[in-house]
C-alpha cells in the first residue's frame, strides 16, 4: 500500500508518524513528571530546576528537603529522547546529597563562573527554589 503512494505522500506519512510518536512520548513524560513530583513531596519541600539544552544536554532536577534545608532526596530527568524518565540521584559535585544542607551546595555553586553555572543551571535553580521558599516563610 505504501509503495503505491507518491514520494511526497510517503514523506508526509513519515512526518505524521514521527509527530504522533513525539505527542505520545510527551504525554507519558508528563505522567512521569507528575509521579515524580508526588514521590518527592512525600520527602519534604520540593525545588524544581530546569536546564534547557539546545539538542541533547537539557535536564529537569527535583530536590526535596526538610524544613531545616537538609536534603532528603533528589531525582533528575536527563536524556535525549521522549523515553527518558526520572531517576534518583545520590551525589552532586562529588558530595552525597541526602543528609547535606542545600546551603552548603549553594555556597559552592555561588563560586561558579558563568560557564559552570550554565552547566549546572538545573541544579542551581532547584536549590534556589527551596531557599526562596524558606525565605518566603520567614518574611
Amino acid at each position: 500500500m505504501i509503495n503505491e503512494l507518491p514520494t511526497i505522500s510517503k514523506i508526509l506519512f513519515v512526518v505524521f508518524i514521527v509527530f504522533l510518536m513525539q505527542a505520545l512520548g510527551g504525554y507519558y513524560q508528563i505522567k512521569d513528571y507528575r509521579k515524580a513530583i508526588k514521590r518527592m513531596h512525600k520527602l519534604g519541600n520540593v525545588g524544581i530546576g530546569q536546564k534547557r539544552g539546545k539538542f541533547f544536554n537539557g535536564n529537569i532536577v527535583m530536590i526535596a528537603s526538610d524544613n531545616e534545608g537538609i536534603i532528603t532526596g533528589a531525582e533528575i530527568l536527563d536524556g535525549i529522547s521522549f523515553l527518558a524518565k526520572f531517576h534518583p540521584v545520590n551525589e552532586f559535585l562529588d558530595k552525597e546529597l541526602v543528609g547535606n544542607s542545600i546551603y552548603s551546595f549553594l555556597e559552592i555553586t555561588d563560586e561558579f563562573d558563568k560557564k559552570k553555572r550554565k552547566k549546572y543551571q538545573g541544579w542551581i535553580r532547584a536549590l534556589e527554589a527551596i531557599r526562596s521558599r524558606f525565605e518566603g516563610k520567614e518574611l
